[in-house]
This record gives structure tokens, C-alpha cells and sequence, in this order.
């Protein structure tokens, strides 16, 4: 058997492997769908996803958080030497006094506590 010959034999097995095949059909309510689908009205918030879905939306909105992530870390720094000068520091009591907190702790016993 020649080379030709071969390859026509392979040719009609395969086309003879396609003789029982059928059309492939669509489920018979794929076009009421497709039809009901376009014809529905898109709501606000569908708009609005469908909106911020775009990956160029997407990539803005994390490049302007990045950008104020950076801003606030970077940008907004105040030099410690500012935050605190020696004629504004407050004693630890007068603190405690002016927002009323309670640093004692001796009025709970730890080793004693009750689970309940």
C-alpha cells in the first residue's frame, strides 16, 4: 500500500465516523432567554457594578488609594520635633485629670478574679 492510498484509507475512516453524528441543538428556551435578557432593563446599582467592573476603572480606583496610601505615609510626616515642645509637655497627673482616666490598678485583684 502506497502512501496515497493510506491517507485516503484515513480520510474515509473519518468521514465515515461523521455519518451518524446529528446537529447539535440548543436548549428550546435559550432564545426566550436571550431575547428576555435583552429587553430587561438594566437598574442603577447593575450599572453602576457593571461600571466599576472595567478593569481601567478598576486599576484607577487602586492606583488613587495607592496614591493617597502613599500621601499619608510619606507626605503628611511632621518632623517629631514639632509634635511636642518642652513648654507644652504635661505631667502625667495633670493629663490623668484633664481626661478624667483612672491608672491605678489597685482596685481590682487579679490574682483573685472570679470567671463569671
Amino acid at each position: 500500500m502506497t502512501q496515497k492510498e493510506k491517507i485516503q484509507q484515513e480520510i474515509e475512516k473519518t468521514l465515515d465516523s461523521l455519518n451518524g453524528m446529528k446537529r447539535a441543538e440548543a436548549n428550546p428556551f435559550l432564545f426566550t432567554r436571550i431575547q428576555a435578557r435583552m429587553n430587561r432593563k438594566s437598574g442603577g446599582w447593575e450599572r453602576a457594578f457593571s461600571f466599576v467592573s472595567k478593569p481601567l476603572v478598576a486599576l484607577a480606583m487602586l492606583a488613587l488609594v495607592m496614591a493617597m496610601n502613599g500621601w499619608s505615609y510619606f507626605g503628611n510626616s511632621i518632623p517629631a520635633e514639632t509634635l511636642v515642645s518642652d513648654t507644652e509637655t504635661a505631667s502625667l497627673p495633670e493629663f490623668e485629670r484633664e481626661y478624667k482616666f483612672i491608672t491605678s490598678t489597685d482596685s481590682y485583684d487579679y490574682e483573685n478574679a472570679n470567671d463569671e
